[in-house]
């Protein structure tokens, strides 16, 4: 993997995500290799045309905050690389972003979104914010399965033990079943071992795009062939995908109950509790 550091002039813009004003990415790139990722479009935007993700990784040095009020606002680091990566454990350059937020006092909704327990290592930090939420993102409790989809993350136990540190120390933190598989219960064991943590929990289907939907359906080839059928016939015809989702949804709904959680399918919400 190519790494470099790379001074910016900004290190927040703004954002069209549902529940984000603004997005902070200490990184570009990403070393997770996750076979589902989206971001991988990045590489066309960021200089890195050309090359393979998951090849590269730039470490964003310097860069100013945007110089207004945001009281009210959210403010979300980590929409396209995992702001706790491995690189950070050396590089730090989301601990430093963390101090310049308390620095500036921006008055933000603060958010990160991370798979990585590395996260706990800056408890001292986020205990100091009046607003923050730590997501930690995970698909499914089978650990081989995990591998095969997130070649290079930590364990889903990791992920949970994270949560329950954060839990442990006041800070508020949601789980982030994404991407749902479909025809499997993965989601139903995260649930069930996280639920006494998570103030929240939110769930993202698995939306095949042309660029990974290859690797995806071969990963299912190889490993699971008796599901292989299904996966393509589901994801050949939209309305019947629609309506999976959908009835998933009321599925989930009725599994949860009372608690809190959130739905984004197809990077739409459509139902909220």
């Amino acid at each position: 993997m190519r790494i470099s550091e790379k001074e910016c002039k900004s290190i927040m813009v703004k954002s069209k995500l549902p529940d984000a004003d603004y997005v902070i990415n200490p990184y570009v790139g990403c070393c997770h290799q996750c076979i589902y990722c989206y971001a991988q479009f990045m590489s066309r935007f960021t200089g890195h045309a050309g090359e393979q993700w998951g090849s590269y990784m730039d470490i964003k040095r310097g860069g100013e905050l945007i110089k207004k009020d945001l009281s009210g606002k959210t403010v979300l680091l980590g929409s396209v690389t995992d702001p706790y990566n491995p690189l950070e454990k050396k590089y730090g350059a989301t601990r430093q972003i963390l101090q310049k937020l308390l620095r500036e006092n921006t008055n933000a909704n603060i958010e990160i979104l991370t798979k990585s327990p590395l996260v706990v290592r800056d408890i001292d930090l986020l205990r100091q914010f009046d607003n923050i939420r730590i997501g930690i993102s995970l698909s499914t409790m089978d650990a081989v399965f995990a591998k095969r989809i997130e070649k290079n993350v930590v364990s889903p136990q990791e992920r949970v033990d994270a949560m329950k540190e954060l839990h442990r120390n006041g800070i508020r933190v949601y789980a982030f079943v994404s991407p749902i598989f479909p025809l499997t219960d993965g989601w139903k064991q995260v649930v069930d071992q996280v639920r006494e943590y998570a103030d929240l929990i939110c769930f993202e289907n698995l939306n095949l795009r042309a660029n990974y939907k290859y690797e995806v359906l071969e990963m299912i080839r190889e490993f699971y062939p008796d599901k292989y059928d299904a996966y393509v016939s589901l994801y050949s015809n939209p309305g019947t995908l629609r309506a999976y989702w959908e009835s998933l949804a009321t599925e989930i709904g009725n599994y949860l109950g009372e608690t809190a959680h959130k739905l984004y399918f197809f990077h739409d919400e459509i139902k909220k509790k």
